[in-house]
């Protein structure tokens, strides 16, 4: 799911996924602005003013030679000097995977653009590259327009060649290569092999519409496809965005901002972070969420969400997964808020709150061939669920370091689930899971061109689990990964990741153990 640029002002880039800027007009002249290229491919990485709206500076990236649209990356209402940081700091992330960045500037290209023509009208004449590269883009006149000014209140100017929409396809793909020990059995798979395409299309500077899919192969061979979010972002302000359909959770980061492969520092998601962990996946319905800039550098984030929220999954316990429906009337709030006192630290707490409702009879549930005593008649009952956690992040230079906690309490609850005789009452649950990583790239101590692509990283985490059995036998977990990533590209790595997990509920005479050892390799595009 991509997906986000953190620390900056600019609506699309405090999105909570992949939401891209694809195209802004009236830059005037780069302040700064710097070439990174290898044998094939070329970067351009400039700080600019823009002609009109309340930006001090931003950060347009570009890559000309994959015919991608323009892309900023940050922005600042009041500080250059957080425009001039974060330009440096991508310069210093190119060159550690293998591009050569000088001062200098590309021109803008437009690939494949071309003028909207009324009937009637004669055709405009074509823009070439060279044309682009010996004079400025031209710009049109502010309009007085009411149609043509978005609700930031920043009238709307087009550049000449330049139509109202765009369009981006961005996602990743990875595949995975699974040994496994468990008990003294060894096991050999090729686990995963994904696709996650993700769509954007954007209308002026007004709404941005964004979809992400997972199309995966499981273990009968069978194809699955399952959607991630499909949401509409619609920019209100430059400080608020309001985000409506299926998102991911804005409870803690990992899922929302580093769960997809080619971003996760590792192989799989932390224990308790994945699917059916105490960490919300999706949800549908409302979420606002923006930014504000504190002093000359410091931002406070906010994401607020309201949605049909969790249910009671198939052993009792709760199911964070978005749903297209709500079975009670009870909507559950969830949110985040984030501190930035630097462009690279970030702390934050994470909360939700809502009612899960049992059910009479598990779906899917056989009856019981073998006869049982007649059990209590109980009616199924609603429980509140509350959930928080708290999360830390540093990444500048080389260093990436990361810390999340979330603890999740679900009442006493009347309810089937799978192997119960009828509705039976289940005791209070409480989920804990946390982990600690730290990864570190060689470029900072190496200009070796193969050692300082090499990144080592160690993760531990646990997830405890009180109150339900079945879950916790099967869940609970102690877990230490140890992972070695070769960046091929800025966005392909290649990793080998060691993982020793312990069963801490597990019962006795049953395998308490597992060491695996997990080959993947990732691609974000």
């Amino acid at each position: 799911m991509r997906h986000k640029k953190i620390p900056a002002l600019s609506t699309a880039a405090l999105l909570a996924s992949t939401s891209v800027i694809l195209f802004m007009p009236g830059l005037a002249a780069a302040q700064a602005s710097y070439v990174c290229s290898t044998k094939s491919l070329d970067r351009s990485i400039e700080v600019v003013q823009p002609d009109y709206g309340s930006a001090v500076c931003k950060v347009l990236y570009r890559k000309p030679d994959e015919g991608a649209p323009d892309q900023f990356l940050w922005r600042s209402n009041q500080s250059m000097a957080f425009c001039e940081e974060k330009a440096q700091e991508l310069v210093a992330s190119l060159t550690a995977t293998g591009f050569d960045c000088t001062e200098g500037k590309i021109d803008a290209v437009i690939a494949s653009a071309q003028p909207i023509q009324t009937k009637g009208q004669a055709p405009a004449p074509t823009v070439t590259n060279a044309a682009l590269k010996s004079q400025p883009l031209a710009q049109a006149p502010q309009s007085s327009d009411k149609q043509n000014v978005p609700m930031g209140g920043v009238p709307y100017q087009r550049v000449a060649n330049q139509t109202d929409t765009s369009w981006h396809l961005a996602g990743y793909a990875d595949a995975t290569f699974v040994v496994s020990n468990m008990d003294g059995t060894t096991t050999t798979d090729f686990s995963a092999a994904r696709f996650n395409p993700g769509f954007h299309f954007q209308y002026k500077d007004l709404i941005l519409l964004e979809a992400e899919a997972e199309i995966s192969v499981n273990a009968d061979g069978e194809t699955d496809v399952e959607l991630e979010y499909a949401q509409a972002d619609i920019f209100l302000h430059d400080n608020a965005t309001l985000v409506v359909g299926q998102f991911l959770s804005p409870v803690g980061q990992f899922q929302e901002r580093l769960h997809p492969t080619w971003i996760n520092r590792l192989a799989d998601a932390p224990a308790g972070f994945g699917h059916d962990g105490v960490q919300p996946a999706s949800d549908v319905g409302a979420m606002l969420r923006g930014g504000i800039l504190i002093g000359e550098e410091a931002i406070a984030t906010y994401a607020i969400a309201v949605g049909n929220g969790p249910r009671i999954s198939h052993e009792g316990g709760v199911a964070f997964e978005a749903k297209g429906g709500d079975d009670n009337s009870n909507k559950a709030v969830s949110g985040r808020v984030g501190f930035l006192p630097f462009p690279y630290l970030e702390v934050g707490g994470s909360f939700l709150f809502g009612d899960v409702t049992g059910v009479e009879e598990e779906a899917g549930h056989d009856a019981d061939p073998v006869p049982m005593p007649a059990p209590v008649v109980l009616e199924p009952t609603d429980a509140k669920v509350m959930l928080w956690g708290a999360d830390a992040a540093y990444t500048r230079g080389p260093w990436n370091v990361r810390f999340e906690y979330l603890n999740m309490t679900r009442d006493p609850i009347a309810t089937a689930f799978e192997g119960s005789v009828g509705v039976e009452m289940l005791p209070e649950l409480e989920l804990q899971a946390w982990y600690a990583q730290i990864a570190y790239r060689l470029s900072e101590i190496t200009d070796h061109q193969i050692l300082q692509r090499f990144e080592p990283v160690v993760r531990y985490g646990e997830f405890k689990v009180s109150g339900l059995d079945e879950l916790a036998e099967e869940a609970a977990e102690e877990r230490l990964d140890v992972g070695l990533n070769y960046w091929i590209a800025p966005s392909i790595v290649a990793r080998g990741v060691g993982q020793w997990r312990d069963f801490t509920d597990r019962e006795v005479g049953e395998p308490s153990s597992e060491t695996r050892f997990l080959l993947q390799l990732a691609y974000g595009f």
